[in-house]
């Protein structure tokens, strides 16, 4: 401790630079023009050499710190610091961020440019040996914890990663997976949130199946029973996963690898309304008990406790953990409190004890501090302050809702300097609105380098924005939650007003960022081999509370995720036996533990005399006798039991009720049938007057918005461009367009078939109907494509376009597609051919 200390006044100078030149660049104060003293700059290289031989995670936030600060501030005649912060942050198991510093670093052969001094040659090689590793023929540079971490992976069975945003760990797992199937072969299972995610890590995959030539190899991102003997990888989210399940009692063989990315997810598992943390979990016990891979790996970002976490959901015990707080990269948290009438600019940094404070001269350029709305004249003040940043800088500014962060995103655009257009910016302007509409708002917002990105954009639009990002095309995006879910958007600075999830309070609460949640938000600024700093600028501190545990404002959270149905079980229990013992079905009444009764009903029918060690496996301990009698009433059911298997989240009391009065319904089955829309319809109104339960939780459409509902849902599924279907005049708005996009994307392809499904079990178990609903259509070509993770309307396209003529009836189908899409990528503009990228 006393070695630290002993360097607090060298690092509070320096941070004073770095704080000053800050609050300089946003206009808080006058010029500064400081540079780093020569006498400080030889107290720095003395405690860098001296830290960076301290094996000590403290020492090496410092030295990361402070060598990133140094070089971002350094000058010109400082010739030799290169080769210094070189072998300094290769000491210390960066060697992957000193790749930054070396402009002549040769990436094929990964080779430093030459140093002044051979004897730092002979160091950083040293060093370099020990982070590299070589998969097949290739050769990488890793980190100190991707190296631990590859190291573990070949020791245990069942590895947690826990780590920072920017540590790398999904480059290490890829390159995992690579080593194994090249020395083993088999199948790889690789579970996401989103579907974003999906195209990412595709995308990743796809690029070094390519490097190593493993053409046997296709990446799938849904699961088909027809294909399970091919060589695959499986990049599936957790309903693409669990679907599986309805096909087969053990639908994945030979899997080498399995890993689960964004576990976090987990922690609502026991929450009534959150259906994707279930799911997820009821993925995972499915995968324990009938998929035995040779390594499972679960990670995501600061979570504590992942080796209990991963025994408790696969039971394994050949099981570690590789935790790191370590960061390559430099964080630095900037907010503007107020105190009195008087505005103060705080720098927050791991290697303060306390905030340092800065007093805001310049204060008339804030505005609107401390209110909930966003008007203008606030946009405005954002606008500057985005400005003073630098034309470079690219930006993640957080917003509390979609609309929000389109109305930002719309009223910046307007802010802005016009500015030359490249030739890149207008084909994605025009490919947008050729695709969505002329009145899109990012079409607006995109020339000024400007985009929103949230739940409601939709997919192949998501696609384009977030390659032009990577591609420096874009430089601000305004954004909501869904960039907390992995994707790799590369940002130097996080801007955040406050932590609210909403405008306005609803029943007197407004919903709030977690601790948790901001400290993941602010891991978003500054990515590995990308910066040297990243920093979070929050706008209005006092909005804020501090961690009643820790004490601290902004501290780096981290949580521990408890797994399983116990606890929920435990303060139901008595409720949950009655219920079972009087076959009480789904109601609004007991909505709480509604979920548990279903899983408990769905687990005595499908596993029989091994329900008790399933149902024990996620905490819920009923006796034999119970089992017993609840499968006496269960075989007393109508319902055909396979029906049942497949609706897993439906009760099995329900869905017999639904069979009992199966001929109310009467079902569109082809895209050729007389009036969907209002057959559609008519089920709808029957389902929300028989199962209002289950019509809210998958649908909850008004029934003055069902019939629209109902004629959007028939053009998605006959393959009518989105385009087209918002072309009617009820489109006049933004928000409208927005609305009916999410309303496609959500309530129609996930919502309609979850809430249709089992009566098209009962009625008619082969129909396509809902299958086309889902992915929005129904011809073979574009079916296909779009499983294969090509956005729907970049697959319709390709589909109308080149495959007319195609025989849809071919022997492997996808082989055939992709050997086309091969063909034909270069007749496609860039925005359709990045689309496709990730499966040629």
């Amino acid at each position: 401790m006393k070695l630290f200390d002993s360097y607090n006044t060298v690092i509070n100078e320096l941070l004073d630079i770095e704080h000053k030149k800050i609050a300089c660049k946003l206009g808080f104060i006058a010029s500064y023009n400081e540079k780093i003293a020569y006498n400080l700059l030889v107290k720095i290289i003395g405690m860098l050499d001296e830290l960076s031989r301290v094996d000590n995670e403290k020492a090496r936030k410092i030295v990361v710190t402070v060598s990133s600060v140094l070089w971002t501030y350094r000058s010109e005649e400082w010739e030799g610091l290169k080769d210094f912060l070189i072998l300094i942050l290769s000491r210390i198991g960066f060697p992957p961020s000193s790749i930054m510093i070396d402009e002549s670093y040769d990436f094929k052969e990964y080779q430093f440019s030459a140093l002044n001094s051979k004897l730092d040659e002979f160091y950083v090689t040293l060093h370099h040996l020990n982070h590299e590793i070589l998969v097949g023929e290739e050769k990488f540079l890793i980190t100190a914890f991707q190296k631990r971490v590859w190291d573990k992976l070949s020791n245990y069975k069942l590895l947690g990663i826990s780590a920072p945003t920017s540590a790398g760990k999904s480059f290490i797992i890829l390159l995992k997976v690579i080593e194994t199937i090249l020395h083993k072969g088999g199948n790889v299972i690789y579970i996401v949130p989103t579907l974003s995610l999906v195209a990412q890590v595709s995308a990743d995959f796809n690029r070094m199946l390519k490097i190593y030539n493993l053409t046997q190899y296709t990446i799938s991102t849904t699961f088909n029973s027809q294909e399970i003997n091919h060589s695959r990888i499986y990049i599936l989210t957790q309903e693409k996963a669990i679907s599986a399940f309805s096909q087969s009692d053990e639908p994945y063989n030979n899997i080498r690898v399995l890993i689960v990315d964004e576990i976090q997810n987990l922690e609502r598992v026991a929450n009534e309304n959150d259906q994707r943390a279930k799911t997820l979990y009821d993925t995972l016990i499915e995968l324990r008990f009938t998929c035995k891979p040779d390594i499972t790996i679960i990670s995501g970002p600061r979570i504590n406790g992942l080796k209990e976490l991963g025994i408790n959901i696969f039971n394994e015990i050949e099981a570690e953990d590789e935790e790191t707080r370590d960061s390559p990269v430099a964080s630095f948290t900037y907010s503007i409190s107020k105190e009195g009438k008087a505005f103060y600019l705080k720098q927050y940094s791991v290697l303060l004890k306390e905030p340092k404070k800065l007093k805001i001269n310049n204060d008339s350029i804030i505005i609107g501090y401390g209110r909930s709305q966003y008007p203008d004249e606030f946009v405005g003040y954002l606008s500057n302050f985005i400005k003073n940043l630098g034309s470079d800088a690219r930006n993640i500014i957080f917003s509390p809702t979609t609309k929000q962060a389109r109305k930002t995103a719309v009223k910046l655009a307007e802010l802005s300097e016009s500015k030359p257009i490249s030739k890149s910016i207008e084909s994605l302007v025009e490919y947008i609105k050729e695709t969505v509409h002329d009145e899109y708002d990012m079409c607006k917002t995109i020339p000024k380098g400007i985009v929103y990105h949230h739940g409601k954009v939709p997919m192949h639009v998501r696609a384009v924005i977030e390659r032009a990002i990577k591609d420096k095309m874009i430089s601000n995006v305004a954004c909501t939650t869904t960039l907390m879910q992995g994707v790799n958007l590369p940002a130097q600075n996080v801007i955040l007003r406050n932590p609210d999830l909403a405008i306005k309070a609803k029943n007197g609460i407004k919903p709030k960022l977690t601790d948790y949640e901001l400290a993941n938000l602010r891991g978003r600024a500054g990515r590995l081999l990308k910066d040297f700093i990243g920093r979070t600028f929050i706008l209005e501190e006092d909005s804020f509370e501090a961690d009643e545990k820790q004490g601290e404002l902004f501290p780096e959270a981290e949580k521990k995720i408890l797994s399983g149905y116990g606890e929920k079980y435990n303060a139901f229990k008595y409720e949950i036996k009655e219920a079972l013992k009087t076959n009480e079905t789904i109601t609004y009444k007991n909505r709480e533990y509604s979920f548990l009764l279903t899983h408990i009903r769905q687990v005595i029918l499908r596993h029989k005399e091994k329900s008790l060690q399933r149902l024990s496996a996620v905490g819920i301990t009923l006796s034999a006798k119970d089992i017993l009698e609840t499968h006496e009433i269960l075989k007393k059911l109508e319902i055909n039991k396979e029906v049942c298997l497949k609706n897993r989240y439906w009760d099995p009391l329900d869905l017999n009720a639904l069979f009992k009065m199966r001929e109310k319904y009467f079902l569109p089955t082809s895209v050729s049938d007389q009036d969907i829309a209002n057959s559609l319809m008519s089920i709808l109104l029957e389902m929300n007057s028989n199962f209002p339960y289950y019509y809210d939780k998958y649908f909850s459409v008004s029934e003055k918005l069902l019939f629209s509902t109902c004629i959007s849902a028939t053009e998605w599924l006959s393959e009518k461009p989105l385009r087209v279907i918002l072309e009617s005049p009820y489109f006049d708005t933004p928000d409208k367009v927005d609305e009916r996009i999410s309303l496609l994307q959500n309530k129609i392809s996930y919502g309609l078939p979850m809430l249709l499904k089992p009566i098209y079990d009962i009625l008619n178990p082969k129909s396509m109907f809902l299958r086309f609903i889902e992915i929005g259509a129904y011809t073979p070509i574009a079916r296909k494509m779009i499983e294969l993770n090509i956005p729907r309307e970049t697959a319709i396209s390709l589909s109308s376009q080149y495959f007319s003529d195609f025989d849809d009836n071919v022997d492997n189908l996808e082989g055939k597609i992709i050997s086309k899409l091969r063909q034909i990528i270069n007749e496609l503009d860039y925005w359709r051919k990045i689309q496709i990228e990730g499966i040629i």
